[in-house]
């Protein structure tokens, strides 16, 4: 025993030796004289610089002392929790503020210097809360905490560092998106074209759900995106909440366990109606009386139903699953007319309330991906837009490729679920076997074939229903006595231990490289531009129309005045109707280009390069510029382009058509 406790001793001495080496050989590979003396060498930035190296030689110093420690000295485990839980979160929010918060994440790129950071919170995040005792083996699952928390950081703070009063779009579509949300109650904020109406490119229940926001009567740009944050993280975590909520699960376990789903779903990321819809007949499950159940069942149906088509199946699959499974102590007959009858109810909210109960849809062209005639809009993605198969797997527009991802993400929770099913001997009858492998291949196929759709596969996120049905699945089994089997098994150190490490460092690895600071251009250029954009406006409001392709957000928050909006020709719409190659659309739009219809045109700075699959978003790209940029370029030519910001003013063109351009 002691020349084993020797060995070990030795082994960690050579690896914390190694791991300073390597530290410091990646640091050495950091151009420190390059670097900006007012922003690196800054009180705040040396102290953040500073904690960092605390942290991981503290760590290094942590595993030495614990095998060199004598017995019954003094750990970390007699102090006061309330310091230690401080502690807890206090180095649980480090990494992401010095990633995301602080310039030292554009220097900190180095694969090696983030996992060490993370491993070394991590390794004492877990310190201060149980002490020596997580060096044992058996002990593993005491790194669960911490790495949960660690990458539900990661994850939320990276939303949260876009919530800046910055005027300008932050992503492709996130500005026009704004511009959408406001129609439903700030229409009246806007002055429309005359004979003209205003309306988004978007579905009702996303518009409604985003929109609330806009009930106030002072909304900035700031509040809009601390709104949009939160819709990306309360329901994933409220969904936690009730799907593992049991009289097993302690508070701060519930808690971990919510923060887990959200880490769980943001691998789509999922919107949050979906989620709301999953909620609303979990809840319904929760209920005794039927007839309330029912209610809530119809009004997820009917939820699914305004906010996107393909979502219209699963609150009549989830309810059925999950009342068959609650009744399964009654009466077969009765077990299946009830479930049959939560069933129908999604139905009759997806599919037949509508046709009574139909919401003011002045705010919207169309629902996006949403028809009375379902089965027409399957027929028309089919006929009319690519499916690119080559998504499945690794690409430049998804580098992990959707199958790979969903397999990493899913499979852990697979082995887990046969794990307790096996172990604790539950019999599943065939009917139930078969109804979840249906609702759970189904859904997969369905996400497949979406995700594979032009304008989609860059991630989990047409993955929704799948994923969701398989959180509807772990709930049957979690309140049926997997709670109390998990929380024993994983202090085994067994297989079930091993597979939650090995998905929660996948998890907090798979989006520890792609974590940066915000970089938004000076406040100076800003101003300068919006001042420039608005006197162009001005100016040439006198003499023609001012079209808005791209940047509507100016005109919802007040950044440009004075200008009737123009609402055809919207970015998002263009794109969707260049992924479609509808050239009957697309005629208008090329007469209006010719006929110099406007005087001046808002816009992305055009590229006429055809990328084909070599680049992020390739075949989006090239169908974009082949039925817009070119034609723009035909008969309109840049009168200011402002790159730093993303934006281009277009006028009518007076020079000579270039060469290289197709112009229709």
């Amino acid at each position: 025993m002691k020349i084993q406790y020797r060995k070990n001793r030795i082994l960690a001495g050579i690896i914390s030796l190694i791991t300073i080496v390597f530290a410091l050989i990646e640091f050495k590979k950091i151009y420190w004289g390059g670097l900006d003396k007012q922003i690196y060498f800054s009180l705040s930035s040396i102290a953040v610089f500073l904690c960092m190296l605390v942290i991981e030689g503290s760590t290094i110093l942590l595993v030495l002392m614990t095998l060199y420690k004598k017995p019954g000295e003094q750990n970390i485990s007699k102090t006061k929790s309330f310091f230690r839980y401080v502690v807890f979160i206090l180095l649980g929010i480090f990494p992401s503020i010095i990633l995301q918060f602080s310039p030292w994440g554009f220097i900190l790129q180095s694969t090696f210097l983030r996992i060490l950071l993370i491993l070394c919170t991590s390794l004492l995040m877990t310190y201060m809360l149980n002490g020596q005792r997580m060096f044992q083996q058996r002990n593993i699952y005491q790194f669960f905490p911490s790495l949960i928390f660690l990458t539900s950081s990661l994850l939320l703070s990276n939303r949260i560092k876009l919530i800046v009063d910055y005027p300008f779009s932050l992503s492709w579509s996130e500005g026009n998106r704004f511009w959408d949300y406001s129609l439903l109650f700030w229409k009246d904020h806007y002055s429309i074209a005359e004979g003209g109406k205003i309306a988004a490119f978007l579905d009702l229940g996303r518009q409604s759900l985003w929109g609330l926001i806009f009930l106030c009567k002072n909304v900035s740009i700031t509040g809009m995106r601390a709104w949009n944050t939160l819709l990306y993280f309360i329901p994933p975590l409220m969904l936690g909440l009730i799907v593992f909520k049991t009289k097993e699960i302690k508070p701060l376990n519930l808690l971990l366990f919510g923060l887990w789903t959200y880490t769980f779903l943001s691998e789509g990321p999922i919107y949050a109606p979906l989620i709301i819809c999953a909620i609303l007949v979990l809840l319904a499950e929760k209920i005794d009386a039927f007839p309330i159940s029912l209610a809530l069942i119809i009004l997820s149906g009917y939820y699914a139903n305004i906010t996107r088509f393909t979502w219209i199946i699963a609150p009549p699959v989830w309810a059925f699953l999950l009342f068959y499974f609650r009744e399964k102590n009654t009466d077969e007959k009765k077990r299946i007319w009830k479930s049959l009858g939560a069933a129908a109810a999604g139905l009759v909210g997806g599919l037949i309330l509508p046709n009574f109960i139909q919401l003011d849809s002045s705010s919207i062209i169309i629902e996006e991906t949403s028809s009375s005639d379902i089965f027409s809009s399957v027929l028309n993605i089919l006929n009319n837009q690519d499916l690119l198969w080559n998504r499945l797997l690794p690409t430049e527009t998804f580098p992990l490729g959707i199958l790979p991802a969903l397999i990493l993400i899913t499979i852990p929770v697979f082995i887990i679920l046969f794990q307790y099913i096996r172990q604790e001997k539950i019999k599943l009858t065939t009917f139930e076997k078969l109804i979840s492998y249906l609702a759970l291949i189904g859904f997969l196929l369905i996400g497949i074939f979406v995700s594979v759709k032009i304008g989609g596969g860059s991630n989990l996120h047409n993955m929704d229903m799948f994923l969701l049905t398989l959180m509807i699945i772990i709930y049957i089994f979690w309140k049926e006595g997997a709670a109390t089997w998990f929380m024993k098994e994983i202090k085994q150190g067994r297989l079930t231990t091993y597979v939650v490490l090995l998905l929660l460092i996948y998890q907090c690895f798979n989006h520890l490289h792609s974590v940066k600071p915000l970089s938004i251009p000076d406040e100076t250029i800003v101003n300068e531009t919006l001042a420039t954009i608005q006197a162009r406006v001005d100016e040439k409001k006198e003499t023609g129309k001012i079209l808005f392709i791209d940047q509507r957000q100016l005109l919802t928050f007040g950044q440009i005045k004075n200008i009737d909006l123009q609402n055809e020709y919207e970015k998002k719409f263009l794109m969707n109707e260049a992924m479609s190659n509808n050239a009957d659309y697309f005629n208008s739009f090329y007469t209006d280009l010719k006929n110099q219809k406007y005087a001046l045109i808002i816009n992305e700075p055009i590229n006429i390069t055809y990328q084909e699959d070599d680049y992020n978003f390739g075949e989006e790209n090239d169908a974009y510029v082949k039925w817009v940029s070119e034609p723009l370029l035909c008969y309109y030519e840049p009168l200011e382009t402002f790159s730093e910001v993303g934006v281009e003013l277009l006028v009518p063109r007076t020079s000579a058509i270039p060469d290289f351009l197709n112009c229709p």
